[in-house]
């Protein structure tokens, strides 16, 4: 392992989480500034969320095609350029809602093809033993820029001004393109000599990446279920700004709100930290259905109070849970997906865990207006039950260690054979 490479990706990765945790707090405060409607809001994280439905699986096979870090740093770079047209557009007072949404959509697209690609590099830069430590210190660094840092200073933020939240986002994406320049080495998978941009080839390896997934039960199950995790997660994320900010019920500021989803981060942390130790002492089976008992919590919460602190602490509890969940089974992905298949493994993955965002946002949208605002909550909650269910009764202890276990001897070096005279 390259220390500098990993270094500088784990330093670009952070930059960027903490650039997404501004920006994502601050494109619902943007909607509510230029909205009534709940689901008008709502659709902010929709088209945010959009692209992880539309372009996951397209990502993750350029990313077996193209230099990766390349990728991630023009992803990077698109992603400043948007938000200076969205500061623009704030400050001369001209932004409709259509081009927040515009702005939201394009935002979320680059991310979708910077997230993707960059699990796929984690392996080109950390040998498979020091796998599960890599993972632990992206995924905690990442939660803490992303949901402890970076709301509450995306609140700050955006107390001063939404613009000036903006240009900090911008800031932030910068600066990620400079950390990711310092790495050196090409970063291109040698499964592809071909042209990266054949449309045939493309939707090929997409197939194949869909095959190699529903092979596999064990990835395949906890896909699903993190699926239904996500969806749940993006409706409380699309709403809960309607519950907790004045005059909402939880009647708090901005800069509170901020806090609030900072919860998420501190919880996110700890969650990530403690998963490598949680697993070896406990195993990935209880560890994953402890964190999805978390998600369930997370949402029962605001359904039955609106005190804003117990809502604190279950989002505490939640962030844990996520946090632990991502170590958990980023871990296990690295240990047994090739890394001629990451790529595209990891787009097929973002699309059944991430791509039901834009649906969740979608529902929690239209059951907030057409019911209430806890009833998206309430039906987040027994979903996320439900998948824990399905976790406990389908994924045994036994074949996560037959699993765990046949990758292991697969990547060990073969024995040396004696000489023979």
């Amino acid at each position: 392992m390259s220390t500098r490479n990993f270094n500088a990706l784990w330093g670009g990765a952070a930059v960027t989480n903490l650039a997404d945790g501004v920006v994502k707090l601050t494109l619902p405060l943007m909607a509510v500034s230029l909205t009534d409607s709940v689901a008008l809001v709502a659709a902010a994280t929709l088209a945010n969320t959009l692209p992880w439905l539309l372009f996951s699986l397209p990502a993750g096979a350029l990313a077996d095609r193209v230099d990766r870090r390349h990728l991630i740093m023009t992803m990077a770079a698109a992603r400043a350029l948007v938000l200076a047209v969205l500061m623009g557009a704030l400050v001369l007072g001209s932004l409709p809602l259509a081009g927040l949404y515009a702005g939201a959509l394009l935002l979320g697209t680059a991310e979708v093809f910077a997230d993707t690609t960059r699990m796929a590099v984690v392996p080109m830069v950390v040998p498979r033993n020091r796998m599960e430590s890599a993972f632990a210190k992206l995924t905690a660094t990442e939660t803490a820029a992303n949901e402890f840092i970076g709301p509450p200073l995306g609140g700050l933020l955006a107390a001063a001004g939404l613009a000036v939240a903006l240009g900090a986002g911008g800031v932030g994406y910068a600066g990620a393109l400079l950390a990711l320049a310092v790495m050196t080495g090409p970063y291109r998978s040698d499964c592809h000599p071909g042209p990266a941009t054949n449309a045939r080839g493309l939707l090929s390896d997409i197939r194949e990446g869909i095959r190699y997934v529903w092979q596999a039960k064990i990835l395949r199950t906890l896909l699903l279920v993190a699926g239904a995790a996500s969806g749940c997660w993006a409706a409380w994320m699309a709403v809960i700004v309607v519950y907790a900010v004045a005059p909402g019920p939880m009647d708090l500021s901005r800069a509170e709100y901020g806090l609030l989803i900072g919860a998420l981060g501190v919880g996110g942390v700890v969650g990530a930290s403690a998963a490598p130790a949680l697993t070896r002492r406990l195993g990935r089976r209880v560890v994953l259905a402890g964190s999805m008992a978390s998600f369930a919590v997370l949402l029962a919460a605001p359904a039955i109070t609106s005190s804003p602190r117990l809502v604190a602490v279950t989002t505490v509890l939640g962030g844990a849970g996520s946090g632990a969940w991502n170590v958990t089974y980023s871990s296990l992905r690295a240990l047994v997906v090739p890394d001629e298949m990451m790529g595209r493994y990891s787009g097929v993955s973002r699309l059944t865990s991430w791509g039901s965002m834009p649906l969740g946002a979608l529902v929690a949208g239209l059951t907030a207006e057409l019911v209430s605002v806890r009833a998206v909550f309430g039906s987040g909650a027994a979903l996320c039950a439900l998948a824990l269910a399905v976790t406990l009764r389908t994924v045994t202890s036994p074949e996560f260690r037959r699993v765990e276990a046949r990758a292991t001897a697969l990547h060990e070096p073969a024995p040396a054979h004696p000489h023979r005279s």
